[in-house]
């Protein structure tokens, strides 16, 4: 237990400033405690088509309050979330960080949710898509070239 005066304490604060609770988890969820968090994307997941339809479906949850976007993600991406949120009638806000480690968005309540996986891993779902894309276009291919075969043996 400290046994400080108001005085020291006031003036530690001055000099240090406030101490924060967990302020590495804090710069990692936009300045939310991790136990609020609903959902969580990266800087780099953000600009997929896919976000879209994760941010919409947690904005969809009972408990899903704020929509949180990082600073350094362009105004037009801002936007499509922006309307998101609005439409799910949830609040909306950016904060700047410095943080390397900071996500691109996050959805949160204003109490502790305990979600597990909140982190979505757009990046496997895009690849099993375009394995299955190009499946598909050499499937078409082949195709082609069969029937270019065909005509040329007639």
């Amino acid at each position: 237990m400290s046994h400080k005066s108001e005085l020291e304490k006031t003036a530690q604060y001055a000099a240090t400033g406030v101490p924060e609770l967990k302020p590495d988890e804090k710069r990692k969820w936009l300045g939310e405690f991790r136990e609020r968090v609903i959902l969580g994307l990266t800087t780099d997941q953000v600009y997929r088509d896919e976000a879209s339809t994760y941010v919409k479906e947690a904005l969809e949850d009972s408990m899903a309050h704020i929509l949180i976007l990082n600073q350094k993600i362009p105004m037009n991406i801002v936007t499509k979330y922006m309307k998101l949120a609005k439409d799910a009638d949830c609040d909306f806000k950016t904060v700047s960080t410095n943080s390397e480690k900071a996500m691109g968005l996050v959805v949160v309540s204003r109490e502790a949710v305990q979600r597990s996986n909140v982190e979505i891993s757009i990046q496997k779902e895009v690849e099993e898509n375009i394995d299955r894309i190009n499946e598909n276009s050499e499937k078409q291919s082949a195709s082609i070239w069969r029937k270019i075969g065909k005509f040329f043996k007639k």
